[in-house]
């Protein structure tokens, strides 16, 4: 059994960082302790490293099947890795959408042969895969996906009496995807009419404005709360919303009925970055405005805010480069999502446990992930090591997703991430791919 021995970290465990050497065994953390000695274990000098708990990230577009020019499992994954990311969960809007046991199967064979980190893929709902979601397997799918607002396929559920009848039939955590488009569809008509094609970019936080969301985010909640479905809603972008979840910010998290997630260009950019970067950080739900940024970090501390996701989504650069209404949405951020959530640490707007919780514990808590999450004996090994005091600049030849661009090139980080394990493979050293790949198919306690 292969074994390697991290020594002298900062190790980051629930409620406590102190120095300590970790032995990993096969695919598990066999043993933490300030001094292990283990003759033909693999050695990693870790005495200027932080020791954390791998990000899932529970929200990413791989784009594979059927949109393989933007992005597929394997070069997604390898960027994953690269930021410390150990896990993903990755969305049913591919082409053909993942609305069924084959489509589900598809997607876990490509991921055996060529992820870098462990997977899993939500089960996608429309108007008529009811049977599906009824029947799905709650031990290999994280959640049902609803998108209440436009998307990539036929995945669109914007018919209040179908939205009910998919809320009361999924046996597991629902995610929802809150606009209302309605909404978006008028105000886009209104914008174009002004401006015709030359819509600015900083209009897109009006056309997709915060009433969209909020009003979807409500009709959500209270389905929810009509059928006793339990839902996480996807990137609040909106200090409304915020307001709205923390009345809901009670109990454990693996049975709470509502929760949320938000997503890291919400937390990262707002809207005085659209005239510097303008289509690169065009997504929807939209970014919106500095208050609304400060909200959702405050959201986290509080409780209200439970996950930190993504929403990774990249394209290909000529969808991306045009004007407004030629600009697919979507931001690529998987590989810089960790050291972004340590940069809002150094920044002192979170602390180093919340950042840990949002991005890990919470997350396995959440989604009932089995054995991930945190830094403790018997856990799978999934651990980022971190340079916490060597800042790193992004270079475009450092970009691994398959689109090669990021609203994050030229940004430098306080933090650099140095080696990653997954699954107790070392699949990054000393910053470089390894060519291993750990990844293992997630699994879920329910």
């Amino acid at each position: 059994m292969h074994k390697i021995l991290l020594k002298d970290a900062q190790v980051a465990q629930p409620g406590r960082i102190s120095r300590q050497s970790i032995l990993i065994e096969g695919d598990r953390i066999a043993k933490i302790a300030p001094e292990i000695n283990c003759p033909g274990a693999q050695e990693l000098d870790c005495h200027e490293l932080l020791a954390l708990p791998g990000m899932i990230d529970a929200h990413v577009h791989f784009r594979q099947p059927g949109m393989e020019q933007k992005a597929d499992i394997l070069h997604e994954a390898q960027a994953a890795v690269l930021g410390g990311v150990t896990s993903f969960m990755e969305m049913p809007n591919t082409l053909p959408p993942t609305l069924n046991a084959a489509a589900l199967a598809a997607k876990q064979a490509i991921a055996a042969r060529d992820s870098a980190a462990n997977y899993a893929f939500y089960l996608g709902a429309d108007a008529r895969n009811l049977e599906d979601v009824k029947r799905l397997d709650p031990t290999i799918i994280p959640a049902v996906k609803v998108y209440m607002g436009s998307t990539t396929g036929s995945l669109l559920l914007d018919d209040t009496h179908i939205l009910k009848q998919v809320f009361k039939a999924a046996p597991i955590l629902i995610c929802a995807h809150c606009e209302d488009n309605a909404y978006i569809n008028h105000e886009l008509k209104r914008v174009k009419a002004q401006y015709g094609d030359d819509i600015p970019f900083a209009l897109h936080p009006i056309i997709r404005g915060r009433d969209c969301c909020l009003t979807s985010a409500k009709l959500a909640i209270n389905t929810a709360l009509e059928t006793g479905a339990r839902l996480h809603i996807m990137h609040l972008s909106t200090r409304e919303e915020c307001a709205l979840l923390q009345y809901f910010a009670t109990g454990e998290l693996a049975t709470r009925q509502i929760s949320a997630e938000v997503c890291i260009p919400h937390l990262m950019f707002s809207d005085g970055d659209y005239s510097r970067l303008k289509g690169l950080i065009k997504c929807n739900p939209a970014i919106k405005c500095e208050s609304d940024r400060r909200s959702l970090v405050r959201a986290i501390k509080s409780g209200a805010v439970t996950t930190v996701g993504t929403d990774h989504a990249p394209h290909e650069w000529a969808v991306k480069c045009g004007s407004y209404l030629n600009c697919a949405s979507g931001v690529p951020s998987i590989q810089f999502a960790l050291p972004a959530l340590l940069e809002l640490w150094r920044r002192g707007e979170l602390t180093l446990e919340e950042v840990i919780k949002v991005s890990s514990s919470n997350v396995a808590a959440r989604f009932n992930i089995a054995q991930r999450g945190q830094l403790s004996e018997g856990y799978f090994a999934d651990i980022a090591l971190v340079n916490a005091a060597q800042p790193y600049t992004v270079q475009a030849a450092d970009i691994v997703s398959k689109c090669g661009f990021s609203p994050f090139s030229g940004h430098t980080f306080p933090v650099r991430v140095v080696h990653t394990i997954v699954s107790g493979s070392l699949v990054v050293q000393d910053g470089k791919l390894t060519g291993l790949k750990g990844g293992q198919a997630l699994r879920f306690l329910r």
